[in-house]
Order: C-alpha cells, then structure tokens, then sequence
C-alpha cells in the first residue's frame, strides 16, 4: 500500500510516527510522512518519504510571545493563541494535508488531523486514527488527559470530564476546519464536535493509540475499532555515534540522573539549569543535561554534569540511574521502557496525566509540576529515584514489560486487516 502518515507539533509528536512508518516500510509498504519541514533531515536519515508541511506548530509555540501565553494563568488569553492566532496557520496545514493524501490508499492522521474525515471520505481510502494519549473517546476508567488537575470523583465524573474538554476544544478545531471545509469542498460547517465524531463513527475509522496496555489498559467502554497497540519505539539512525565526551563521561563515575525537559520546557533556561545544578549537589549525584531542546542551556562546567544536545533516549536512558523529564508522551515511554524511576515534573497538557500515572505505577516518586519545582524538592526526588529499592525493582520489572511487547508490529498488523476489510466492504 502506499500510505500517508500525517502529525504535527514538537519532536516528540513527531518520533512515534516515524517509528510506524519505517515499521510499515519493513512490512512492504511505501510511506510517506506529512508534517513540520524542521524534522525532513530526521525522516530522510530513516528512508521514509517526507510531505513538508507550510506551518510549524513547535515554532509557533516556541515564540517568546506564545510562550509568555502558555506559562502564564490567564486561561482566556491562551484561548484566544489557540483560537485566533494559530488559525492561518492550521488553515494551510488542513490545505497540505488534502493535498498530500491525493494518491495515497490508506490515511493515518494525529489528533491535528482535523480533516480525516474528509480526506479520507472523500477520495474514499480507510482511515486510521492514531493518538500518543487517550483523549477519547470517553471512559469511566479516568478523567480525561486534557485536564491538568488530576483528581476522580468517580466514573460518571470522568466521563463527563471528556465532553467538557472536547466541546471547550470545539472552538480551536472548528474555525480553521469549517473555513476549510467550506473553501475545498464547499460543505457545510459542522455544527458541533459530537456531529464530526458521529460522522468519524460512521466513516469504520481504526483508531490506534501508541500506549502501552501495561502503563494504560483499553478501557471497557471502547469498543473493537479502538486498539491500544504498545508503544512505537524509533531505533537510532544506522550512522549514530554517541560523542567521545559523552562516552568518557559515562566511564568515569557512577549511572548518572538524565535531566530534560524537551522543546517546549520551562521559562527562563538559565535559572532552571541552575536549580538543576544546585538538585544535583544536594543529592550528591552526576547528570546528563539535555540541552538541545532549548528549555535547559549549559551553565559554566562542572565535573560532575555532562550536557548533551540530542542523544537517542533508548541509548542513553537505560545507561542512567534515573531520568527526570517534562512527561512527554514519547519521553515518558522510553523512560519507562528503560526501566529506570521516571521523575515526571510537568508544564502543560496531557504531561499532567502521565506524570500522575507514573506515581500511580509505583515507578517514580511525585516531583510536582515544573512551575512548583525547588532545588531542594528535586534533590530529595532524586535520592529517593536513586536509593529506594522497591522503587527502582518496580521500574525494572516494569521495563521488562513494556520491553517484551511490540507496538509498531501490532498497528502494522491492525492497519493492514483494517485496509483488507475496507477493500472487501468497498466490492459488496
């Protein structure tokens, strides 16, 4: 088959894809990968195709002014970025998106792929629905993962979590995608989010989330189109070195504590790689810095600290005595896969609900959200990470688990009997 894989949004977004689509090249088909044009080198040094997108959504939020809004606490001005501001840009992602699935004959799209509906209804190819968080459909089982305060009052609670959020999100999805609609196809606008589900329902959509059944198992509710896969883990690429420092840093002490907070991190790079620095001392251990991400920056140089620009997490993490991160989707999966305690802190979004379900999973102490993080409150994380052996005997069992199963090759199995049952529905 020839696919099209469509995401958007930070590197982190972005691996999981390129995970599944070298994993699909293996299995015999051509793919093509559609999204920001800053990750083209990444693809092209994996052999996958590259549909380079006009918008960049991890520019667009990595601009001080934007990132001002994000940090900041007034929830109307960050609903106005999402509302307003980001509209042009998402316009011409729609508009890619249409024009990169022409001759495909079969579509995956993230949650930004707004559009599958029509992209895939209209040239009449199957749709895959593929997420790296559970943002619905909705469950009993916990409250929705767009929520930053992680508290249950129950299943009828958490299942009405996700109406709240999605209808909240209509807003945001519905101005560039009823703009689309209306200027491509001249459809009508949709005239609520339960109306494009509904039509999403009525359309057999797949829908494969990249999650481990072991860190978040399917929830009753769902039903047979909705497939929780196991993570899709991106092998290096084939030239990969790591750095003669990098290695020699490695050699000379004990494990360290890897500390990262991807793209869109905390604000004030210096100052928090100072309170890094300072956690460090406190808990009297070595660290990896990752800096390349721009949230952390190198400040001075110190024996005990080695800061690296952009190392391969499943080469890197299970070299470490822990790993402390922003609670990513992709980060958190490899900091689980390698087995060692996770030290979620995060910053916004769906980081919250994985930073709460690494606390839940007994494979890492709470931290706290980066806003509230001290050097001191860090520092005593740390050394409990480091020295707690039933945590870190968790975290080592857990990583066996998650190591064991294959997600890339359960979504590959998934979209080709998907695609099999779409060609003998569409000959009926």
């Amino acid at each position: 088959m020839n696919i099209l894989i469509f995401t958007l949004g930070s590197r982190g977004d972005v691996q999981p894809y390129l995970a599944l689509a070298v994993g699909l090249q293996q299995a015999g088909h051509r793919v093509t990968l559609a999204t920001s044009r800053e990750f083209t080198p990444l693809i092209e040094a994996h052999g996958v195709g590259v549909y380079p997108l006009r918008f960049s959504l991890q520019a667009f939020m990595q601009q001080p002014e934007n990132q001002a809004v994000l940090r900041g606490r007034n929830i109307f001005r960050q609903l106005r970025l999402l509302r307003v501001d980001i509209h042009a840009g998402m316009l011409q992602v729609l508009a890619d998106f249409w024009e990169a699935a022409q001759t495909v004959d079969y579509v995956v799209a993230s949650s930004f792929g707004y559009n599958g509906v029509e992209v895939a209804g209209q040239r009449q190819r199957p749709l895959a629905y593929a997420f790296l968080a559970p943002f619905a459909p909705a469950t009993r089982a916990f409250p929705s993962f767009l929520l930053p305060l992680r508290f249950s009052l129950g299943g009828g609670y958490n299942y009405l979590t996700y109406t709240l959020m999605l209808r909240a999100m209509w807003p945001t999805i519905s101005g560039p995608l009823n703009a689309w609609r209306a200027a491509q196809l001249g459809l009508p606008p949709w005239r609520s989010i339960d109306q494009m589900l509904g039509a999403q329902r009525g359309q057999d959509t797949a829908w494969l989330f990249g999650i481990s059944p072991s860190v978040l198992p399917k929830p009753p509710e769902w039903q047979g189109q909705h497939h929780v896969t196991g993570y899709w883990f991106l092998p290096p690429p084939p030239a990969w070195q790591p750095s003669t420092d990098l290695l020699r840093f490695l050699e000379g002490g004990p494990p360290p504590v890897y500390v990262g907070f991807g793209s869109l991190g905390p604000d004030e790079p210096e100052k928090q790689t100072r309170l890094i620095l300072r956690a460090l001392e406190l808990s009297g251990q070595r660290g990896v810095l990752l800096t390349g991400g721009g949230a952390l920056t190198r400040v001075g140089a110190a024996a005990n600290v080695c800061y690296v620009d952009d190392v391969p997490h499943d080469w890197l993490f299970p070299r470490m005595a822990a790993v402390v991160h922003h609670g990513g989707a992709g980060t958190t999966a490899a900091g689980l896969r390698a087995g060692r305690p996770n030290l979620v802190t995060p910053f916004i979004g769906d980081q919250f609900a994985w930073a709460e379900r690494v606390v839940k999973l007994g494979v890492g102490p709470a931290v706290g959200p980066v806003k509230k993080l001290s050097a001191e409150k860090l520092a005593q994380a740390i050394s409990t990470a480091v020295t707690d052996k039933a945590l870190r005997a968790r975290a080592t069992a857990f990583g066996e688990k998650i190591r064991a199963e294959d997600g890339v090759g359960a979504a590959i199995a998934i979209i080709e009997r998907h695609a099999a049952d779409f060609r003998q529905s569409a000959v009926r």
